[in-house]
C-alpha cells in the first residue's frame, strides 16, 4: 500500500512540474479545429450615389511599413473593378501572424492620386482572420 501512495505522490510531483501555467496564454493551435474555408476582408468603394468606385490600383500596409497587398490577377481584379470591392486581409496570413492583433491601413489610388485612406485593426486566430476595428464600406464624396 505505501508502495502506491509513494509512486501516486511521485506522478502528481511530476505533473505539477509539467504544467502550463508558466506559458503565455496564447492557445495551442496544434489543438485547433478548423473549418475549411478560407477567408478574406474586403472593403468596398462606391461614390456617394452608391455606384462602385473603380481604383487604378490599391494598397494594404502594416503599421511598420510592410507591404500585406493581396495579388490579384486579370479576373480576380476585373471583378474587383467592376463590384468597387477589394482585399483587404486574408486567411492567408494566419500561419505568419498566428494569435495577433495587427494595425493595417488600405489606400486606393484613381491617376496616381491617394482617393482612399483607412485604418483597421485586423486579429488571426489559430484558424483565420477578423475584422476588429474599422468601416469596410468606404463612401467617397468627390472622386
Amino acid at each position: 500500500m505505501k508502495l502506491y501512495a509513494g509512486l501516486l505522490a511521485v506522478l502528481v510531483l511530476l505533473s505539477l512540474n509539467c504544467s502550463d501555467k508558466g506559458k503565455e496564454d496564447t492557445p495551442n493551435c496544434l489543438d485547433a479545429i478548423c473549418t475549411e474555408e478560407f477567408r478574406t476582408i474586403t472593403v468596398s468603394v462606391k461614390d456617394k450615389n452608391g455606384t462602385a468606385l473603380a481604383l487604378d490600383s490599391f494598397k494594404v500596409v502594416l503599421s511598420n511599413g510592410d507591404d500585406l497587398t493581396l495579388d490579384t490577377s486579370g479576373n480576380d481584379y476585373d471583378w474587383m473593378v467592376k463590384n468597387g470591392t477589394y482585399p483587404l486581409f486574408s486567411d492567408k496570413y494566419v500561419a505568419k501572424y498566428r494569435n495577433m492583433e495587427l494595425e493595417i491601413n488600405f489606400q486606393g489610388y484613381v491617376d496616381d492620386m491617394l482617393l482612399v485612406d483607412s485604418d483597421y485593426v485586423v486579429g488571426v486566430d489559430c484558424c483565420h482572420v477578423t475584422l476588429l476595428e474599422g468601416e469596410t464600406d468606404i463612401v467617397i464624396a468627390d472622386p
